[in-house]
């Protein structure tokens, strides 16, 4: 299977985003969230329209009858943002696939809009894991704590739950797409799992139950760069 996955465009790169998913034609397409704009220049209460009709205008920027679409929200997509028809996900991969759409809502000197307190982050992961018990890919607004996960500081931001859990499994042979983190942009090897961190960019792989290979890895939109629609 083909998988081309994008994470924390906010707004910015969607007609290169677009190119990409028809040169290479991927069977799944993901994006593990923060696609849009903050709109902060407008009125809060006018924030979460704005990102619906901007998502409304865009949204076929990413969609193609030949794949599968799959979208989560991140933490500047506002709370009740909804990808509607976004959340299929390709035949055989109902019970698989784990989405986890929370961050950490205070990781040392950082605080993220929007973020959770751990053991919200932990609820949120014991939820999924009762309907998806044994899963290949995980799907995560924010990577695992201590991979893909280290701020311009050097300082890890990552999910501790999901570390928890991972480490828990004996790092399986299983792949984390992740964004969240800019400077944790990348991919790395924990054992038999892939973490792959496209915040701000994209990445192009191959992907069968008994490997993954990333064939093109880049960025799309400048590392700390957040659009605004005027």
């Amino acid at each position: 299977m083909r998988i081309l996955a994008f994470s924390d465009l906010h707004g910015s790169g969607f007609l290169a985003a677009s190119a990409l998913i028809d040169r290479h034609q991927p069977n799944w397409v993901i994006c593990v969230g923060d696609l849009l704009p903050d709109f902060t220049q407008r009125p809060a209460k006018f924030r979460l329209l704005a990102q619906q009709k901007f998502w409304r205008d865009h949204r076929h920027l990413f969609v193609r009858p030949e794949s599968v679409t799959t979208m989560i929200v991140g933490n500047h997509e506002l709370p009740g943002f909804k990808f509607p028809g976004m959340d299929l996900l390709p035949a055989g991969f109902e019970d698989r696939v784990v989405r986890l759409e929370g961050v950490p809502g205070d990781s040392g000197p950082y605080s993220f809009a929007n973020g959770l307190p751990e053991e919200e982050l932990e609820e949120e992961l014991q939820d999924q894991l009762t309907l998806v018990s044994n899963p290949l890919i995980y799907l995560s607004h924010a990577p695992p704590y201590g991979s893909c996960d280290k701020s311009h500081r050097g300082d890890h931001i990552g999910h501790r739950p999901l570390f928890r859990h991972l480490q828990d499994r004996d790092w399986p042979r299983v792949l984390v797409l992740c964004g969240h983190v800019h400077n944790g942009f990348g991919v790395e090897e924990a054992g038999a799992t892939t973490i792959l961190n496209v915040a701000t960019g994209y990445a192009i792989l191959e992907w069968e139950k008994d490997f993954t290979r990333v064939l093109e890895i880049g960025r799309l939109v400048a590392g700390g760069s957040f659009w605004d629609s005027p």
